[in-house]
């Protein structure tokens, strides 16, 4: 018998609303540590590099980011350059850095 439990997620792009995104944060955290990451982050990674710079990130990517910066003290290093964001994502993201 096997017992899996899933620790890791990538769900950018895949066009939820802020609300939904949202919500998917919420359960995220209702699981405790056990969800490590909603947008694909291996643990340990120190930097996401120029992955997320090439991808159509919209309003609700900006909250998957920042659950993943708020669980994730490795990540030293977010390239979103380039992003065509729904609109300024720095005040969803920019959140989580005041709050840690």
């Amino acid at each position: 018998r096997v017992n899996a439990t899933v620790t890791r997620l990538n769900l950018l792009r895949n066009k939820f609303t802020v609300d939904g995104a949202q919500l998917l944060v919420e359960a995220a955290q209702a699981k405790g540590d056990q969800i490590k990451t909603l947008i694909g982050i291996y643990e340990g990674q120190t930097s996401t590099g120029t992955r997320l710079a090439v991808e159509d990130l919209r309003d609700a990517d900006a909250v998957l980011i920042a659950f993943d910066l708020s669980v994730n003290a490795t990540v030293t290093s977010l390239d979103l350059s380039g992003d065509p964001f729904d609109s300024d994502p720095t005040h969803k993201i920019g959140a989580v850095g005041a709050e840690a």
